[in-house]
């Protein structure tokens, strides 16, 4: 059985606002969307809503990009809120590899899109001087452009040739590391496939916060040239912001889980246990006909997961 994550799965109340940012951003194409009825709504993803749209979009030339799902009925709350800095337990922020990194921030601002003026520079200890702006999008959704030696990033990407590479992956910050890092272990298949490290003022400006950062981030997934999850340690007090566990459920807007592709839905299932949903057969562009289920790891974030054929 093989695992890879694709990419972010967003709850929005407006679909189209995030298929322009990643396709005018992040060039990504669309497919066109499929609405799931109740019982299936309900069976992957509980009974908040009575039904979803369900829409994928792919970067050309690598198995990455973003599932957009519109829930009805929507919600008025969002995972994050705007103040949520360094509040742990959900997603954060979707990472992309920006070659030129200026031209990536000044070709997102011509398309209209608010760009944090404080931009990081900072040592991955050992490794390569990074840059990282952010960008805002709708529903209190964060993308960051990621600047640095090509050399560095080619471990990490495939598509180097454009704007901006395929999803690197995203960030999760967590309480404690451990039972999600062995829950992918045993489910997915997952292991560490890259550490590091982050001491610098500037990430804190990024952020928005006023306390000394520390980070360490260990990111897991099927390989370190495919999409990973870097669980966060903030190294901060644990009375410096809360746990937003529990709030990434449907439908609830905003970075809402992840994506992952399969070739054996079943086996997963069954490592999984109860922490899996049942089957929902679809046909989703690009990959048409596929097998569904979501997956729900210690942290309780959902993972969409999509068995699709060879």
């Amino acid at each position: 059985m093989h695992a890879r994550l694709f990419g972010p799965l967003v709850s929005t109340a407006d679909p189209a606002a995030h298929r322009a940012l990643f396709r005018d951003v992040c060039g990504m194409e669309p497919g066109a969307p499929v609405s799931l009825a109740r019982d299936d709504t309900a069976l992957l993803f509980g009974r908040g809503a009575s039904s979803v749209e369900l829409s994928m979009l792919r970067t050309p030339g690598a198995d990455s990009g973003v599932v957009l799902s519109r829930f009805s009925p929507g919600s008025d709350e969002t995972i994050r809120s705007g103040d949520s800095k360094v509040d742990r337990d959900v997603l954060k922020v979707v990472d992309f590899y920006a070659p030129d990194f200026d031209a990536a921030i000044a070709h997102a601002r011509a398309c209209g899109y608010d760009v944090v003026e404080s931009q990081a520079e900072y040592d991955l200890v050992g490794e390569a001087t990074l840059r990282e702006a952010h960008l805002r999008a709708p529903d209190q959704l964060l993308v960051a452009f990621l600047g640095g030696p090509a050399a560095f990033f080619a471990d990490f990407v495939r598509v180097t040739d454009r704007r901006v590479s395929e999803a690197v992956g995203m960030t999760l910050p967590l309480s404690d590391a451990k039972a999600s890092l062995d829950f992918a272990r045993d489910v997915f298949g997952w292991d560490v496939v890259y550490e590091y490290a982050i001491d610098a003022p500037s990430v804190a400006e990024l952020i928005g916060v006023d306390q000394a950062l520390d980070v360490r981030a260990s990111s897991i997934g099927s390989a370190r040239h495919e999409p990973y999850l870097s669980l966060i340690d903030y190294g901060l007090p644990p009375d410096v912001g809360v746990s937003l566990r529990g709030r990434s459920v449907a439908p609830r807007r905003g970075l809402l889980g992840a994506v992952v592709l399969v070739d054996d839905l079943d086996a997963v299932r069954q490592a999984a246990g109860s922490a899996a949903s049942g089957v929902v057969d679809l046909a989703l562009e690009p990959f048409g006909p596929v097998r569904a289920s979501v997956v729900l790891p210690p942290h309780e974030i959902p993972h969409l997961v999509l068995e699709v054929c060879p």
